[in-house]
């Protein structure tokens, strides 16, 4: 198969390849160096950022039965690509600091005080619920990973045809997602106030810490505690966790009828509470759903029926019925001769 046309089929690997570049063009033009993750894990957040990496291995065990002749590409291609550019994607937060220092927060608290009422509404309403959901765990970075999972495994076993759409979305999110992050850099509300979630507010003072270590040590602090800080870079705008969320809602709503409202209560759940733990301004929030609907809508696009990749998986039409010895011969006549046979 021709590199172009392997290419097209496989959109992951460009779409990969221009994340590490642009990734790598930062590092080498501000001199930070490229981080892996260490095995040591980053108790800042509760749950480790990383943890979606073991939903596509379970995915990998659901797709055994669900879609065994992709399992390969998925195994081989998809897998190393979406762990590539999520380390790019937590490098380039990390680096946020240095690459565009000018800070957006207090503009952005000034949209928020602008909507005070449905800020307090959003915190008023984490209170309503902490009898069911409490104010001490860590449910709304647990409710987004058991989406993710919820999301790639159904898709593997109901609509395989459609995972690899969800796969590129997903993939186009976290790739842009890095980048926007650049645009106008914020830290995040917890900033001028405390949010009621004691677990969420433990861990924006730990990542507040490690940021003001950051600005202050740049490359040495970085290639000293890059890999066991990997997932704690702060970045407010925009909210990717919204914008995963309603990545999956819409593929739920569309392709996984019974995921469609469980989807959509985690998806309400997360954007509240996203407000209420003040790790986000509510204006991230619609940007993030911005950011989901375009990787959804570029994902169909290279997915859609009569690209390259599909038509590959398309099965071949049925080969012409060899000519009868007689059809062939008559052909071979003069017209006098075709004629009478046509009789």
């Amino acid at each position: 198969m021709p590199m172009t046309r392997w290419l097209a089929r496989f959109p992951e690997v460009w779409i990969t390849a221009s994340i590490v570049a642009i990734t790598l063009a930062f590092a080498l033009s501000q001199g930070l160096p490229f981080s892996l993750p260490s095995g040591e894990r980053a108790a800042f957040v509760g749950i480790h950022y990383l943890y979606p990496l073991i939903g596509l291995c379970i995915w990998i065990a659901v797709a055994a039965v669900g879609q065994r002749e992709k399992l390969g590409s998925t195994l081989f291609i998809g897998l190393p690509c979406y762990a590539i550019v999520l380390v790019c994607h937590f490098n380039l937060k990390l680096w946020i600091p240095h690459i565009n220092p000018a800070l957006w927060d207090d503009f952005f608290w000034a949209t928020d005080e602008a909507i005070r009422p449905l800020i307090d509404f959003c915190i008023a309403l984490s209170h309503a619920i902490a009898p069911v959901i409490s104010l001490d765990g860590n449910f709304y970075m647990t409710a987004f990973i058991l989406l993710f999972y919820a999301g790639f495994c159904y898709h593997a076993v109901k609509t395989p045809e459609r995972f690899h759409t969800l796969f590129l979305a997903a993939l186009i999110l976290q790739g842009l997602g890095g980048l926007a992050y650049l645009a106008m850099p914020a830290i995040g509300p917890f900033l001028y106030e405390q949010g009621p979630y004691t677990l969420a507010t433990a861990a924006q003072q730990s990542m507040y810490a490690a940021w003001q270590a950051n600005v202050a040590g740049g490359a040495g602090w970085l290639d000293t505690y890059g890999g066991t800080h990997i997932t704690v870079g702060l970045a407010a705008m925009p909210s990717l966790h919204a914008g995963g969320s309603f990545l999956f809602l819409m593929f739920a709503f569309r392709y996984a009828k019974p995921l469609a409202y469980p989807a959509a209560l985690v998806f309400a759940y997360i954007c509240m509470a996203a407000v209420a733990t003040r790790w986000h301004y509510a204006i991230d929030i619609p940007v993030g759903m911005a950011l989901a609907l375009f990787s959804y809508w570029a994902a169909h696009r290279l997915s859609a029926p009569g690209s390259v990749a599909t038509i590959d998986e398309q099965p071949a039409l049925a080969a012409p019925a060899p000519r009868s010895l007689f059809a062939r011969f008559v052909r071979r006549q003069p017209p006098a001769i075709r004629q009478i046979s046509n009789l």
